[in-house]
């Protein structure tokens, strides 16, 4: 597929940018190949193949029977020209962290337990001591009670590719000399509003953060913009999921799955052949097989020996076959992703209604009540996450929402006809209710509301899904915190 012939292309800007943002810094040894295939969880061929195009680049250097170093400086006139490619990007993704990480920040932050530590350093030592590392530290401490690697993950790529180093030969102004001293100001702040949970006053503080950040990135990129000539080139960010990255076949599976989702087979007797699934995704027969497998697994569909292969209806959905690992870590990582969603959703939805008018958002309404999608929790975070990819105004978001859709896909276990336990059941309930509340206020052109209702459609599918899947597996020590 083409997504899997571009992944060196993707792993290439990764590692790049982490050059560029000074993770990786000029004279420092080299990742080697296999801790890279690692990271990645790729072959060696598209590792070799990366290296060769950083070599190209000029950013490291290797030599015979040695580790290759990085010997990029962000003072070279190559430097500066790379970084013009990705003004856009750059600008872009500060949107990005504005309306995603504070509200992650804050919701976390209300679930922290030992902040009084944070308290003492920072008071002890003075607002003039505070420096990057304690800022750091305390972003990361507020994420950690999610027991959610993605968020992490997330927090940290977004983070890198936003801070580029500062080209000293552009003799301006540092552009992160004001943030760091909005940061020093207000960490005390921060930690102050976190302790007495406060939590709208915490978000707000912390857009306001990121919202000059991104002015002061743009003042200074614009500047530096009038002295080097626009190559007319364009880099977009992309967010690279590393261990979490979909195979081939679940790729295959994903794609076969919406079909399905959006009743393309419902007038077919049988679901695609594994031919003819080679034939449509030009992919060999094992990874055909699997991607077959995969949708048995989840429930979708099931063979008739001798026949072919049929759709399951939602009354011969049989229970989750729990000895499988591979459904176990996939369930985890779908929780990791719905629990994203459940908390910072509602200022997603604003921006994603904010450029629609009355009309429009009444027409998305109708529609969201006649799909037969909304009759299962699976189907309304499909129908949710498809408008959220289809109208984010924010680029970076639009990438990591388009990433998020491989996890979901696990979200059809949520389908099971039975009732297990009647917590799943009130959960399952008030998902289904205030998706309708949603789309009450869509018709009344109440974007607001309408975004406060989904983010609780999310957590109700969230809860649901995360109690669902303890039960089920009952030594299952990955899964993400309740919120």
């Amino acid at each position: 597929m083409e997504q899997e012939s571009r992944l060196y292309k993707v792993i290439y800007q990764s590692v790049l940018t982490q050059i560029y943002s000074g993770v990786l810094r000029y004279g420092q040894v080299f990742p080697s190949q296999s801790e890279l295939c690692q990271r990645y969880q790729v072959g060696i061929t598209t590792i070799r193949k990366v290296i060769r195009m950083l070599e190209q680049e000029g950013v490291i250097h290797s030599s015979s029977g040695k580790r290759a170093v990085v010997c990029f400086d962000e003072s070279e006139q190559t430097y500066i020209l790379s970084l013009m490619q990705r003004r856009e990007s750059i600008l872009d993704i500060y949107k990005g962290l504005e309306l995603m990480m504070p509200s992650l920040y804050a919701a976390g932050a209300m679930l922290c337990c030992n902040l009084d530590t944070y308290e003492e350093s920072f008071f002890s030592a003075g607002s003039q001591d505070i420096n990057e590392r304690n800022a750091i530290s305390f972003f990361t401490e507020m994420l950690l009670p999610y027991q959610n690697q993605i968020v992490l993950d997330l927090q940290s790529d977004m983070e890198h590719y936003a801070r580029y180093p500062y080209v000293m030969q552009s003799r301006l102004e540092n552009p992160f000399a004001a943030s760091a001293e909005f940061i020093r100001h207000n960490l005390p702040v921060f930690l102050d509003m976190a302790k007495h949970k406060e939590l709208e006053a915490l978000t707000a503080r912390l857009e306001l953060m990121y919202r000059n950040a991104g002015e002061q990135a743009g003042i200074y990129l614009s500047e530096i913009q009038k002295i080097v000539p626009d190559s007319g080139e364009r880099v977009d960010y992309q967010w690279f999921r590393g261990k979490n990255r979909s195979p081939l076949y679940a790729a295959v599976a994903q794609n076969l799955y919406r079909r399905a989702l959006l009743g393309e087979f419902n007038n077919r007797t049988y679901f695609s052949s594994e031919p003819e699934i080679m034939r449509t995704y030009k992919i060999s027969k094992s990874t055909a097989a699997k991607a077959m497998a995969l949708l048995s697994d989840i429930g979708l569909i099931h063979t008739i020996e001798k026949k072919g292969t049929v759709l399951r209806s939602s009354e011969e959905l049989t229970p989750v076959r729990i000895e499988q690992n591979i459904i176990a870590d996939n369930l985890t990582l779908f929780l990791n992703v719905l629990q994203i969603l459940a908390v910072c959703s509602q200022k997603l939805c604003f921006a994603a209604f904010s450029p629609l008018d009355n009309s429009a958002l009444a027409d998305l309404a109708a529609e969201w009540e006649a799909s037969p999608l909304s009759r299962t929790s699976s189907g309304i975070i499909h129908i949710l996450t498809s408008f959220l990819k289809a109208h984010m105004p924010v680029k970076c978001l639009e990438n990591i929402l388009a990433q998020f859709d491989d996890a979901l896909i696990w979200g059809h276990y949520l389908d099971r006809p039975y009732v297990i336990d009647e917590q799943c059941a009130v959960l399952a309930q008030e998902g289904f209710e205030q998706f309708e509340l949603a789309r009450k206020s869509l018709r009344k052109s109440d974007r607001e509301n309408a975004s406060v209702s989904i983010q609780r459609t999310f957590r109700a599918i969230y809860l649901d899904a995360r109690l669902y899947t303890l039960i089920c597996f009952k030594d299952l020590a990955s899964v993400p915190a309740e919120i």
